[in-house]
């Protein structure tokens, strides 16, 4: 009886440890699973984190490469002043019946442009123009200017640009409107790009080329 009692006891014992074990090992398990859930989930978090991080240092390094400013020296033929020097000669020598002349010299005009850009596209600034139309004249004009490029970060940057502002001169005592309108203007060029107008009207010419240099 004592034998079968003890016999009855280790079985017992036996199968309970091994019931712990199982239950022990399950446990460990469910919690390693647990924990790499959490790890990963940390890990994800992270990550995110680190993305969001990258694309808005990646967004602050683009606007920071913004060349805000821009500086042109450009030169350019048929201009206003042009114009108004061959009707202003042809007149004075019509109604002086040919006794006075204004000879002209027709040497188009030199323009320096600076402009500041408030993003891609909007720009704004201000032209100072140099032209020659007489043999005993020149003019000066100061015209600020509103500029919207097209593609403005590319290698190729088709624009319009609209100024307008004065003109006056070393010989004549008043001062007058001037404007300058550019239909179809090509920048060429990222850090010194060509300046080209291939269509205007004003007193930078119906067509301009020069060179800037973007800062």
């Amino acid at each position: 009886m004592i034998k079968r009692f003890f016999f009855s006891a280790v079985i017992s014992l036996f199968f309970a440890a091994h019931a712990n074990a199982w239950d022990m090992g399950t446990y460990v398990e469910n919690t390693q699973a647990g924990e790499g859930n959490k790890t990963d989930s940390t890990w994800e978090n992270r990550e995110t984190q680190t993305a969001k991080t990258d694309l808005s240092m990646g967004t602050s390094v683009q606007e920071d490469n913004l060349k805000h400013h821009s500086i042109s020296v450009t030169y350019g033929i048929l201009t206003l002043s042009d114009f108004a020097a061959m009707h202003i000669s042809a007149f004075t020598e019509l109604f002086s019946l040919g006794h006075e002349k204004l000879p002209v010299s027709m040497y188009g005009a030199f323009s320096i442009n600076y402009g500041y850009k408030f993003n891609e596209v909007v720009e704004t600034g201000i032209v100072f123009n140099y032209a020659h139309p007489f043999e005993k004249g020149s003019f000066y004009t100061i015209m600020p200017k509103i500029k919207l490029n097209c593609n403005y970060e590319g290698f190729v940057n088709p624009f319009v640009e609209l100024n307008a502002g004065i003109i006056f001169s070393d010989f004549l005592p008043d001062i007058f409107p001037a404007f300058h309108i550019t239909f179809i203007g090509i920048e060429i060029g990222r850090t010194f790009p060509i300046t080209l107008g291939i269509l205007g009207f004003g007193q930078q010419g119906v067509a301009y080329a020069g060179l800037g240099y973007r800062f």
